[in-house]
């Protein structure tokens, strides 16, 4: 066993070294002034280079290089490596000059890199005249668009002095855009020549816009306050640190122009806009009538993601019964230079009859780029479904209301006394006579109570409780085995599954959602088999009440795993 998780984690590490190997070329200069110089690096990440060739650098004064380096990192047991070379070079003369490719052999490959672009500008400029030390320009990926298209806005910073402090003072306004801020970008430094200065620019945020609406609309200026140190001749302020003087900068606007989309749309069209790919999963594809199916459809790409709507199925209406989709996930993945986003639903489909079915989900988007509609397509799923035994439930399960939430039945009415009892005899001549009393002894004894118990935390005698609550729950599903009732024992056993996590990770129901859920779990230290057999034992009681299972074997096995994950559980947490 211990040799097999050996071999495991050796490959696991190696699998990086088998990761597509790419080459690339970076310079920090887009524009340079002559008699300056730039920095040339090509980079080979994920393999083995050798035999490396360098483009023509000609027209450029090789001031060192090329500078080798290596470097190798194991992160989560998947090895990376990362081969570089390193030029620093000056122009000879003013012009636009073209590097060329740079080639390197990979195992039996050669690899080669895009060519770069360098205009050089004559150094001419008054190094007294009055340019601005600081600049933001705000760029926008497309200045024409169509509804619901993915942009995005870059705001660069160029500078030919030090700054070490940047804080926002007005952010820009996107009306009639939705506004995603991005995270992860490319922020290195590249120099560039502004009216006739050179400036060292970076992207300080990046953010993606989708436009809500058509006509011309406009974002304004994004205004900063630049901390940017001041030239002293002493040694410093106190203890040498570093004073900074304070420099207002504010960006261009921009304008977009938003176009509506074409005229005539095709039938059927999801009113999805942007570069989205599409794909499906069955989770069976041999079924019973007496069976439900899950298929959950994903899309992933470029897009505004409020836009995609679960599309219908184009099913025969007397072959499954489909209910309404929800959404399992949606996210957005902020890879640099290419921020995406992916949306998830599952539908639930009950057979009504047996037969050979196929599933292929086809959905008509617009893609901007190219200004046309296309239909996204999967490759077929079969689905056969045999005849079953015939107890199911193909009806929409209400959410079952918590045990405790139930009306008790109406107390019989009393009987009053007759005119001629005795009334000293009679019990409920002392119970009145007695009530005051005790009402006031006991009102007394809950004072004493809630002065002894003042710093008692409701939430928190509701989290120690969860697990006994849960336990009860399960005792009552325990109940609905023997005889079965299978759809009383399922509700029993989701109510204690997601009644024990509630109240013990104190998470509002309006917030219960797979992927809350899954990540609170995580967080507390669940490992990822704990997590898997709670989302498994949800998803089995989901199915049970949606299409019906008597299965006693089937209620025996998740009663004891539901146990047993309790105790888990409780241990972990």
């Amino acid at each position: 066993m211990k040799t097999c998780w050996l071999l495991l984690w050796g490959i696991l590490a190696w699998g990086g070294l088998l990761a597509q190997p790419t080459f690339t070329a970076y310079s920090d200069a887009k524009d340079v002034l002559l008699g300056n110089y730039f920095e040339l690096t090509f980079t080979l990440e994920n393999g083995e280079g050798s035999q490396f060739t360098p483009p023509d650098l000609s027209d450029f004064m090789v001031l060192s290089g090329p500078n080798a380096g290596y470097q190798t990192s194991i992160i989560n047991g998947f090895t990376s490596v990362k081969q570089t070379f390193n030029y620093h070079l000056q122009p000879k003369k003013t012009g636009t000059f073209t590097i060329g490719s740079a080639l390197i052999k990979v195992k039996q490959n050669t690899l080669s890199t895009r060519p770069l672009s360098i205009r050089v500008h004559p150094n001419n400029a008054d190094p007294n005249a009055d340019k601005p030390e600081l600049l933001i320009q705000a760029r926008v990926s497309h200045e024409t668009a169509y509804l619901g298209q993915q942009l995005m806005v870059d705001y660069v910073l160029y500078n030919r002095v030090d700054v070490e402090a940047l804080n926002a003072s007005e952010e820009s306004d996107y009306a009639g855009f939705f506004m995603r801020e991005i995270h992860r970008f490319d922020n290195r430094t590249v120099r560039e020549v502004i009216q006739g200065v050179q400036y060292t620019g970076r992207i300080i945020k990046q953010v993606a816009i989708y436009p809500q609406q058509t006509g011309q609309l406009t974002i304004s200026p994004l205004s900063i306050i630049a901390g940017v140190p001041m030239q002293r001749s002493g040694a410093g302020g106190f203890f040498g640190r570093t004073e900074l003087r304070r420099v207002p900068v504010t960006s261009n606007a921009l304008t977009v122009n938003v176009l509506p989309l074409p005229h005539p749309q095709p039938e059927h069209f999801s009113d999805i806009t942007g570069q989205f790919s599409l794909s499906a999963v069955a989770s069976r594809q041999q079924i019973t009538t007496d069976d439900a199916l899950s298929l959950t459809l994903t899309f992933e790409g470029k897009g505004d993601l409020k836009r995609v709507q679960a599309p219908e199925l184009s099913l025969p209406a007397d072959a499954f019964e489909v209910y309404d989709p929800k959404v399992v996930s949606e996210e957005y993945m902020d890879l640099p230079n290419n921020p995406i986003g992916k949306k998830v639903f599952e539908y639930l489909l009950v057979p009504l009859q047996p037969g050979a079915y196929t599933l292929q989900p086809k959905v008509v988007v617009f893609q901007p780029d190219t200004a046309a509609y296309q239909e996204l397509t999967v490759p077929a799923i079969q689905v056969q479904v045999k005849p079953g035994s015939g107890k199911k439930s193909t009806g929409l399960v209400a959410e079952a209301a918590d045990e405790e939430n139930v009306l008790l039945p109406p107390t019989p009415t009393m009987r009053p006394l007759s005119v001629g009892s005795d009334l000293l005899t009679h019990p409920l001549y002392w119970l009145f006579f007695l009530l005051p009393v005790g009402v006031m002894a006991g009102f007394h004894q809950y004072r004493r109570y809630q002065d002894q118990h003042t710093t008692t935390d409701p939430l928190l005698l509701k989290k120690e409780q969860a697990l006994a609550r849960a336990k009860a729950r399960l005792q009552q599903a325990a109940s609905f085995q023997h005889p079965p009732n299978a759809r009383a024992f399922y509700e029993a056993v989701e109510r204690a599954l997601l009644g024990y996590i509630s109240d013990k990770l104190q998470i509002p129901r309006a917030d219960f959602t797979k992927a809350h859920v899954n990540a609170k779990l995580t967080e507390i230290g669940a490992t990822p088999a704990q997590t898997a057999t709670f989302n498994t034992l949800i998803q089995n009681c989901e199915m049970a009440l949606y299409a019906g299972m008597d299965n006693a074997a089937a209620m025996d096995t998740t009663y004891t795993q539901t146990l047993d994950l309790l105790a888990e559980m409780e241990e972990v947490l």
